[in-house]
């Protein structure tokens, strides 16, 4: 057995105060940030050496994976068998994060046994299954909340403060440039239709973010691909427009095939302009500046670790009613604008996107 590097984060013990986590899914996702993001959350309430949160158990559909997984991170129990996972007691919420094609029947199945759900975006692909799953949680009193990280990183909350002031006066538009290549631990689901490709793992979170920023949703959208080197069959490298409510432009560039082109969110206004580079969550080398003219203005920024007060905030949501960092609603809203960006790109012109309520 792997000796654990999760155990070693805390020395807390655990009693009935702490939320129990199962993680379904033993991805890259969970290994790098999520588990150790559970166990990084604040004591329990009223003392100082009892874990608010921990991670019970791992859910993978391969037994074998899922024990060695479990091995590796320190996690008591393990196994295929969802049903059974979920009738533990101490397990009061999950964490999903599986392949996309299982998101929806993981929440549906852990939300019919009574458990608060945050999961990996999207929940589906299809909008009336994300409004299905979202009166399902809000009808058992459950919270059903979803990771979109990006919101909860340094860069973007600095960013976000800055237009709250009016830092840049009136918004004019703005580019996001979601290029990251794509490295080769990574060319498995996301090159294989229908769930991956870059509109599904990339514009998704952009159009997520453009909601949190700048406080409105898409009205059209238009799209056009740049070029496809891997040969996978689904969208490597996209260029987008997208309108949000009252005419604002925004372009999106979303690639899996550049290297050497940083992630960066740009906001363009009236007396200056907002500039995020290397802002991707799970980066800690992002900064963020305001420009005026030819002066260059570095905004502070606080250190954040985006899937740590991503729980944090859903742990808050089920214990005093708080709003997560994103709702299954925010999700069905972004589901549809990619399908509009997916109807985009097969006819070649502007393509409305319904409004979600």
């Amino acid at each position: 057995m792997v000796d654990s590097p999760i155990r070693r984060l805390t020395t807390r013990r655990i009693d009935d105060r702490s939320v129990g986590f199962l993680v379904a899914g033993a991805s890259t996702v969970a290994a790098r940030w999520m588990i150790e993001a559970i166990w990084r959350q604040p004591p329990a309430a009223g003392s100082h050496d009892v874990a608010g949160a921990y991670v019970a158990a791992l859910f993978s559909h391969n037994a074998r994976l899922a024990q060695r997984f479990a091995d590796q991170h320190g996690i008591v129990l393990a196994g295929d068998d969802l049903e059974r996972l979920l009738s533990r007691r101490e397990i009061r919420c999950v964490y999903v994060g599986n392949h996309p094609r299982h998101h929806a029947e993981t929440t549906r199945a852990a939300l019919l046994a009574g458990k608060h759900v945050l999961c990996e975006p999207p929940l589906s692909i299809d909008p009336d299954e994300c409004h299905e799953l979202h009166l399902m949680a809000e009808h058992r009193g459950l919270v059903l909340a979803l990771n979109y990280a990006w919101r909860a990183t340094a860069a973007m909350r600095g960013l976000r403060d800055q237009l709250q002031a009016d830092a840049i006066g009136e918004v004019l538009g703005g580019r996001i440039d979601n290029t990251m290549f794509l490295p080769l631990d990574r060319q498995t689901w996301r090159l294989t239709a229908p769930y991956g490709g870059v509109l599904w793992e990339r514009s998704l979170q952009d159009v997520d973010l453009l909601a949190f920023l700048l406080l409105r949703t898409p009205a059209a959208v238009q799209a056009g691909k740049l070029q496809a080197l891997l040969g996978s069959g689904v969208e490597e490298d996209i260029l987008s427009a997208v309108w949000l409510r009252g005419g604002l432009p925004i372009h999106l560039h979303d690639s899996y095939l550049l290297p050497h082109a940083p992630v960066s969110v740009t906001i363009f206004g009236s007396t200056g302009s907002l500039v995020a580079t290397q802002c991707e969550a799970g980066n800690a080398e992002s900064n963020l500046v305001l420009r005026r003219g030819q002066g260059v203005q570095v905004i502070p920024l606080a250190q954040i670790d985006p899937f740590r007060a991503s729980v944090a905030r859903f742990l808050s949501a089920t214990r005093h009613g708080e709003a997560p960092l994103a709702t299954a609603l925010d999700d069905r809203r972004n589901v549809t604008t990619v399908r509009a960006l997916q109807a985009a790109l097969a006819g070649g012109g502007a393509v409305s996107v319904a409004p979600v309520r």
